[in-house]
C-alpha cells in the first residue's frame, strides 16, 4: 500500500509510513491539520487501490427519498464536518465547547430543514392528482392498495402465430394450463367423485360459533388496539 500526496506525505511503504507521521506530528503545532491532510491522503490512495462497485440509478433511486435534495446533502456533509472537528478537539476546553456549540447549531438547523421538507413534499405528491377523484394514488398508498404492474408478453401458438394483447394472451394460456373437466376420460375414482359430490349432505349444519373460538378470538385483541363502535377494549 502507498501513500500519495501532494503536500505532507509523499510514496511511501506502510512500513514507513509510522516514522513519517511521527516525526510529521513533533515538527507541527497543527495536529488537527496534520490529520484531515493524512486523511484526505489515505482515501485517495484507498480509492486508487481498492476495486470499488457503484450502485446503478435503479438502486439509487429506489433508496432515496422523495423529499432529499442537493441542499440537504450539503448541509448533512457540512454537520459531519462539524462533528468531526468537535470530536477531535480534547486538549482545549474553551475551544471544545465552542465547537461543540457549533456543531449542535448547524444540527438544528439541519433537523429543522428535514422537518419542514417532509410534509411540504407529502404536501406536494397530494396535489398531484384532481380533487375531485377520492380514488387516488393517495388513498391507494395509504390503504396498502398499491400493486405492482405485471407485463404479460406475447406467447406463440402452435400454429406459429402470437397473440395479440393481454385479453388474448390469458385466454390462450386459459385454454392450454387448465384441464378441460370432461366426464368421458375419469377413472373409477373421478365416477366415486362425482357420485359423491351429487348425494345430500347427512350432517348437522355447523354451528355459527363455538365457545373456543370466541375465547381464541379474545385473546387474540391487543390492548391498546383503539375500540369501535362498541366502545369495547380489549382488555
Amino acid at each position: 500500500m502507498t501513500v500519495r500526496a501532494n503536500k505532507t506525505f509523499t510514496q511511501v511503504d506502510t512500513g514507513d509510513l509510522d516514522n513519517i507521521l511521527v516525526k510529521t506530528v513533533m515538527s507541527r503545532n497543527d495536529i488537527e491539520k496534520t490529520v484531515d491532510e493524512f486523511y484526505e491522503d489515505l482515501t485517495t490512495a484507498c480509492n486508487e487501490s481498492f476495486r470499488t462497485q457503484l450502485a446503478n440509478k435503479t438502486e439509487m433511486t429506489n433508496r432515496s427519498v422523495p423529499w432529499w435534495n442537493e441542499e440537504l446533502t450539503t448541509m448533512r456533509k457540512r454537520l459531519n464536518a462539524l462533528r468531526r472537528r468537535y470530536q477531535r478537539t480534547t486538549n482545549n476546553e474553551n475551544l471544545r465547547a465552542q465547537r461543540k456549540a457549533q456543531y449542535l447549531e448547524g444540527k438544528a438547523r439541519y433537523t429543522s430543514k428535514i422537518k419542514n421538507d417532509k410534509p411540504r413534499s407529502w404536501k406536494a405528491f397530494c396535489n398531484i392528482t384532481p380533487s375531485i377523484n377520492p380514488w387516488n394514488e393517495v388513498y391507494k398508498i395509504a390503504g396498502g392498495k398499491t400493486k405492482t404492474k405485471v407485463n404479460l408478453t406475447t406467447l406463440k401458438k402452435v400454429d406459429v402465430s402470437y397473440t395479440k394483447d393481454t385479453a388474448d394472451t390469458l385466454q390462450y394460456m386459459l385454454e392450454h394450463f387448465t384441464p378441460e373437466d370432461d366426464n368421458k376420460d375419469d377413472d373409477d375414482v373421478h365416477r366415486r367423485i362425482r357420485a359423491q359430490t351429487q348425494l345430500p349432505i347427512g350432517t348437522d349444519d355447523d354451528k355459527e360459533f363455538a365457545v373456543l373460538e370466541i375465547r381464541n378470538a379474545i385473546e387474540s385483541l391487543r390492548n391498546k388496539k383503539v375500540p369501535g363502535e362498541d366502545v369495547i377494549r380489549g382488555e
